[in-house]
């Protein structure tokens, strides 16, 4: 896309709704035939349409934004029970592996299990994506790109950018301050990072000639500390779910030996995962202090 020096907000956000949207729809379906990596790409897509849509909010009518959001915010989260089972049973077939563990009764409770769990998963995710609810969100979105009742459309989209980005660096900051030791807290700092690096991302998609070293920084900041805290998420998700197929292989008279083994990696896991939050929370303030004030 050629960039034009002086360009409006309204033009930027209106291609920037654009190609978010046509991505939620390129994306859907091969969520829906179950297609490699499907669900997830379209979980990433739904992720950045809300992000900018949340980041922009009050730029654009807020109503409509509001709206769409929150219907792509329950469409989210059902693709997340989907994901949330496909990376349980990647990260076990992994944890596994490192650990040599071959016992047909961990492999069933922690692979079998987990791939039953996700074929019922996504038969419900096509039933709901065929139901009245998904025409409804797809024809809100549809009308709020086509009108996103821009406040001020002809404003220059180099400022309004500058203090979107601003904001979700405060965002960010005050995330990290919350930090509490608690899973809770890991979660609010990921979601705030999540976002602010999907509105930086955006600029550069959009209009290179807008982007700045500042904003590319910002998005990989956030990038990297959305990773971290990713990574350690799902390591603690596989954790207890280790830990409660013990339990249950214990009650079924089966060896508890194999699970303690792969529950202690995955602990592990999650720890050195955490250990690296410091260091990518520190690149995440360097980043966000880079950014012009005004």
């Amino acid at each position: 896309m050629s960039a034009i020096p002086d360009r409006s907000i309204g033009d930027f956000l209106h291609a920037a709704l654009a190609g978010a949207a046509a991505e939620v729809a390129e994306t859907l379906p091969p969520a829906l035939a179950n297609e490699p990596d499907g669900v997830h790409q379209q979980r990433t897509r739904v992720r950045r349409l809300r992000s900018i849509l949340a980041g922009y909010r009050h730029v654009v009518d807020v109503r409509a934004a509001d709206r769409v959001r929150v219907a792509y915010g329950e469409w989210g989260r059902e693709l997340g029970v989907v994901r949330d089972i496909e990376v349980r049973a990647a990260v076990a077939v992994d944890l596994l592996t490192r650990a040599g563990v071959d016992d047909p009764g961990i492999v069933h409770r922690l692979i079998g299990v987990e791939r039953a769990a996700y074929t019922r998963a996504h038969a419900r995710l096509v039933a709901l994506a065929g139901e009245p609810r998904a025409v409804a969100r797809q024809k809100m979105l549809r009308v709020l790109v086509e009108a996103p009742g821009i406040a001020d459309p002809d404003a220059a989209a180099a400022g309004v950018i500058a203090s979107v980005l601003r904001q979700q660096a405060r965002r960010v900051r005050k995330a990290a301050r919350r930090l509490d030791g608690t899973n809770d807290g890991y979660h609010e700092l990921r979601k705030a990072a999540r976002r602010m690096r999907y509105v930086a991302e955006t600029v550069a998609e959009v209009d290179p000639e807008l982007d700045r070293p500042e904003f590319a920084d910002l998005a990989a900041a956030g990038e990297g500390l959305h990773d971290v805290l990713g990574n350690h998420r799902d390591a603690v998700l596989v954790a207890d779910q280790v830990a409660r197929q013990a339990t249950l292989a214990i009650r079924a008279g089966e060896r508890p030996d194999p699970f303690a083994v792969v529950e202690e990696l995955a602990r592990a896991d999650a720890a050195a995962h955490l250990a690296a939050v410091p260091e990518a929370v520190q690149n995440l303030r360097s980043a966000v202090s880079a950014l012009p004030r005004k």
